[in-house]
Order: structure tokens, then C-alpha cells, then sequence
């Protein structure tokens, strides 16, 4: 009797069938991972902004304010009407006092209760020239299939921390 050549049309089936099953298995704790991360480095990118409107505002001597407007687009500038009316809030550029950014694509600031004042800008934090903040400040960055993470900054000293619901304790 002659070597097989080849692989039967039962086999190629049954091999491709075991496939489909592990990618529907392992495919959506990849997704989960892969968020997770997109998340923290939205974080990441909060906590910097964060620095930066702290570090601005101790080297030019005036409060910088941290504001975000809809739903990903954040805002680092003077606190000063100048920058926060209706005209120069809609034209922004990084002049070197005035930056916008915003987060990844379908990563998004958490609603608040906190109203928008009359540029569309809700403010966060307003960091203050000696390195503080007027308040505590907290806000959280969700999408959909991971867990929310919470970026907080302590009036008293400035410090930024970035953590997860379990982490904070909720």
C-alpha cells in the first residue's frame, strides 16, 4: 500500500473547527487586555497634561486651569478671561501658554455634575503658582469594556495620582 499524500477534507475541517473555537475563546480577554491599556495611557496622558499646567503655571506665576469640553478634548491654559471666553476658547493653539489635546479614539471624560461655563469648557483643576490647586480634583476616563480609571489631584500639595475603581476603593 502506497505513503499518504496528502490530508483528508474531515481533517482540514476538524483542525480549522478547533481554531475557531480557541480565537472565540481567547479573543475576548484580548480585547479586555488590549482596552485596559489604551485606557492607562489615556491616563498617562491626563497626568502629564496635568504637569504640564502645574509646571506652566509655577514658572510664569499665574494659575493654569485644566478644563475639558464634550466628551475627550481637554484644555491647559491661564486662568485668565482672556484665554476662557467665548472667542479664544474656540481658537486654540499651543502658543506656548495655551495647549488642547484629547484622549484615543473611543475613550472618553466621565460625565460630572459640574456645569460648563459659557465657552462649553467644564473646568477640572486650576493649578496655582506656588505648586497647589484651589480644590481637589478628580476625573475619570471610561470606554466601553474596561475598567474606569480615576485621576485625582490633592489641593494641598498638587500630587496627581492615577488608579483603578479597586484601587480607590469603590
Amino acid at each position: 500500500m502506497p505513503a499518504r499524500q496528502g490530508f483528508t477534507l474531515l481533517e482540514i475541517l476538524l483542525v480549522m473547527a478547533i481554531l475557531v473555537i480557541l480565537t472565540a475563546v481567547s479573543l475576548p480577554s484580548l480585547q479586555s487586555m488590549y482596552g485596559d491599556t489604551r485606557v492607562r495611557g489615556a491616563g498617562d496622558e491626563v497626568r502629564n497634561a496635568w504637569a504640564e499646567a502645574r509646571s506652566r503655571s509655577i514658572d510664569s506665576g499665574m494659575p493654569y486651569r485644566f478644563a475639558v469640553n464634550g466628551g475627550s478634548q481637554y484644555r491647559v491654559a491661564p486662568d485668565t478671561t482672556e484665554f476662557w471666553d467665548g472667542a479664544s476658547a474656540a481658537s486654540d493653539t499651543d502658543d506656548g501658554r495655551a495647549m488642547i489635546g484629547s484622549l484615543p479614539k473611543n475613550i472618553n471624560f466621565a460625565p460630572s455634575d459640574s456645569a460648563d461655563d459659557s465657552s462649553g469648557w467644564r473646568t477640572v483643576v486650576v493649578f496655582l503658582p506656588d505648586g497647589t490647586c484651589r480644590n481637589d480634583a478628580l476625573i475619570v476616563i471610561e470606554t466601553d469594556g474596561s475598567p474606569a480609571l480615576y485621576v485625582r489631584a490633592r489641593a494641598l500639595t498638587g500630587i496627581v495620582s492615577v488608579k483603578t475603581p479597586r484601587q480607590e476603593g469603590r
